[in-house]
């Protein structure tokens, strides 16, 4: 693995590691490591990556691996817990939130993928990031497998660049999505659409590009990446929306429930900007020398802020726990309506989340806007993040189609 212009993403080789302990209460893990979290936020955005002992202690504590299966070695954690676990890092910092929030969604793809290669990737303690966007070129060989058999091996060469690869400074396997090309032919499917596979590139073969230089979640290292002709064997993929589950947990038929920790991403960091305000306007005197917590319009705009969040909160665990129920309940039928419902209410609580740290960092006025502070932190990290297509303004279209009684017309809906 390489970086250009010297980027501070590369930390060591890959390294084998024992199998990750199971994370028995992932909230309170993460509540347990949240303090020293909160304390690194401000060298997380000033080194544009959480430190590597940081990403050891969340990966020793199991919150990288919950939605990894237990036949392949993982917590198999009702993704609900999951999420609170990602709200409560979150709520320590966003970046650190961000990159393990996009890691368990990454996890999901072993669900459908052959155990060997599914233990090659996560059953070490591996962490992924990429991208889903088919932009790169895999184009279809064959390899011999074992000279002692004389057996060939499907597989691809694998060329292209990603953008947003969020945790490269630390992720062991990078995600490549392509088309699929016989030579220099992109395969069609029977619909006359291009075979895309999603692949997975060890970090040794990928060549790091330090792009990652924004208004907020500085922290997360989500830089291009290249690859150019690494062999990628065919198991060691998977076509996104096509390859059928191998795995029986029905985490894997129920995709939207694997975005739920968007919503309880962006309302860790709400609160986290909710819990800055309340200290700063107990600290403060405002005009004439008053105490900014005696003032009504401050009390207002805590409470406002305040149910804001925890409505979005109650709608977001209530849609995502009835969709899960759902799904583990036998002879109960999953609806067109669990599954956009809970994916509604994920963009909620982006939203909402949004519209509470706008009033609050509006309020404090002069005081949000001193740089490092943690308001100044919370407002650039949730507009940043709220640009993420899958909370985006077109899942609330989809959503509304599917009130209407037609297709959600949108992808893991």
């Amino acid at each position: 693995m390489t970086s250009d212009r010297s980027a501070p993403q590369a930390p060591p080789t890959r390294r084998a590691r024992p199998r990750v302990p199971l994370a028995t209460d992932p909230i309170a893990a993460a509540r347990a490591l949240a303090p020293v979290i909160r304390e690194a936020a401000p060298s997380i955005e000033r080194e544009r990556r959480v430190p590597l002992d940081l990403i050891d202690r969340l990966r020793d504590a199991g919150l990288f691996h919950m939605l990894i299966p237990t036949t392949l070695g993982g917590a198999q954690v009702d993704p609900i817990v999951a999420a609170r676990a990602v709200e409560e890092i979150a709520f320590a910092d966003a970046s650190a939130g961000w990159v393990l929030m996009l890691a368990m969604q990454s996890n999901v793809f072993a669900g459908f993928m052959e155990e060997r290669h599914a233990l090659e990737v996560w059953g070490n303690g591996g962490i992924v990031c990429g991208t889903a966007r088919p932009i790169g070129r895999a184009v279809a060989t064959r390899r011999s497998g074992s000279s002692r058999t004389g057996e060939y091996e499907d597989g691809y060469l694998v060329s292209g660049r990603w953008p947003f690869a969020s945790g490269s400074s630390h992720a062991d396997w990078f995600l490549a999505e392509c088309v699929v090309y016989d030579g220099e032919v992109a395969r069609k499917d029977a619909q006359g659409q291009d075979v895309t596979r999603m692949l997975f590139v060890p970090r040794e073969d990928v060549r790091l590009i330090d792009t990652w230089n924004t208004t907020g979640l500085r922290g997360t290292a989500s830089n291009d990446f290249e690859v150019k002709d690494v062999y990628v064997p065919h198991g060691r993929g998977l076509q996104i929306m096509v390859s059928p589950p191998m795995q029986e947990w029905p985490l894997y038929a129920n995709a939207p429930i694997a975005f739920v920790n968007h919503g309880s991403h962006a309302l860790g960091v709400a609160r986290a900007a909710l819990a800055s305000a309340v200290d700063l306007i107990a600290a403060k005197r405002g005009w004439g020398d008053a105490p900014l917590r005696e003032v009504p319009r401050m009390q207002a705009i805590v409470a406002e802020a305040t149910a804001e969040i925890e409505a979005a909160r109650a709608y977001l665990y209530a849609a995502a726990g009835d969709l899960w129920t759902a799904a583990t309940t036998e002879g109960v039928e999953v609806t067109a309506r669990d599954r956009s419902r809970a994916r509604l209410a994920t963009s909620h609580a982006m939203t909402a989340s949004l519209r509470a740290v706008d009033q609050l960092h509006r309020a404090l006025g002069t005081t949000s806007i001193v740089a490092g502070s943690t308001m100044d932190r919370c407002f650039r990290d949730l507009h940043t993040a709220s640009a993420h297509v899958m909370i985006g303004p077109l899942t609330y279209e989809a959503a509304g189609r599917v009130e209407l009684g037609m297709d959600a017309d949108f992808p893991l809906f």
